[in-house]
């Protein structure tokens, strides 16, 4: 049977989330009320709402070949990612995440570790890779096998998708190759020096994407295209935990671009599925249907 040819491709960070609830208490040890172990990441999460919602995904990225990478894997195809592409390293550990979150105040403590794996460098990247893919998404977290990944995917005739979610380097190069930014305030703030959300999205159009979304948390989110400015207020929700929330919002925005909606459909898409994925634990643990978020988004 041939290879299914993927929608969009995946380059960036996997992980395993470990997220946990508890009392808030000074006591040295302290039982969990809730745990729950689940892929993650922001490329694996963008990736598990694409495929959720009916895109073919494939993820590419290096993970140790311990239990760890083994559930990476098994997390992500359960929702029907193609894992073929991942480089498996022997003897290394793959990167994890834990969370705890205070039951009532909800404050959130994050430990994490990238792991041990060896960085991917440019001869890594399958040739044929990004052959007659619509969509790459990268998450600004490994920018040198991400600009080189760009710049072939963009040569073969595919979009550039980026999810920034905090500063780092290489981010002027992936601006500048991507046809797409998704990025929170604070973080689109930093980039464009502006305290002002209409001139940051003009800003950070001119450095090379020609659609620009900021995501405001409670506050919804706001994208420009063009002269097209669309603002979406927030679901009216009770939250409980928002891990992976800015990840589902962009995997949203990827699908809706595989589907060719215009702003003014896709923003609401996005916020409404970052909105219900809130409402349960985990990024992927609270990825929504498709047809939930169409009725939420549709008010």
């Amino acid at each position: 049977m041939p290879e299914q040819i993927p929608d969009v491709v995946g380059v960036g960070l996997a992980t395993l989330d470990q997220i946990g609830f508890g009392p808030r208490s000074r006591d040295p040890s302290v039982e969990m009320t809730t745990f729950t172990v689940q892929a993650g990441g922001p490329t694996g999460t963008a990736l598990a709402t694409m495929a959720a919602f009916g895109a073919r995904a494939k993820y590419f990225g290096r993970l140790g070949d311990d239990e760890f990478g083994q559930i990476i894997q098994r997390r992500l195809g359960s929702f029907g990612v193609d894992t073929s592409s991942v480089l498996l390293e022997a003897d290394r550990m793959s990167p994890v995440t834990f969370t705890l979150i205070e039951d009532r105040a909800g404050r959130r403590y994050v430990r994490y570790t990238r792991g041990d794996t060896t960085p991917l460098e440019v001869k890594d990247l399958p040739p044929t890779l990004f052959d007659q893919v619509r969509l790459l998404y990268i998450d600004a977290e490994m920018p040198a096998i991400q600009i080189a990944a760009a710049e072939r995917a963009r040569a073969r005739g595919a979009r550039v998708l980026l999810g920034i979610r905090r500063m780092g380097p290489g981010l002027g190069e992936l601006l500048d190759l991507a046809d797409i930014v998704i990025a929170s305030e604070r973080v689109a703030a930093e980039i464009a020096h502006s305290s002002d959300l209409e001139r940051t999205l003009v800003e950070l159009t001119k450095m090379g994407p020609e659609i620009a979304v900021v995501t405001l948390g409670e506050d919804g989110a706001v994208g420009l295209h063009e002269n097209k400015l669309v603002r979406q207020q927030a679901l009216a929700i009770d939250v409980v935990d928002v891990t992976g929330a800015g990840s589902v919002f962009r995997g949203a925005f990827g699908y809706a671009l595989l589907q060719d909606w215009p702003l003014e459909r896709a923003v609401p898409f996005a916020n409404a599925a970052a909105g219900l994925n809130c409402t349960s634990i985990g990024g992927q643990g609270g990825i929504p249907t498709r047809e939930a978020v169409e009725r939420a988004a549709a008010g």
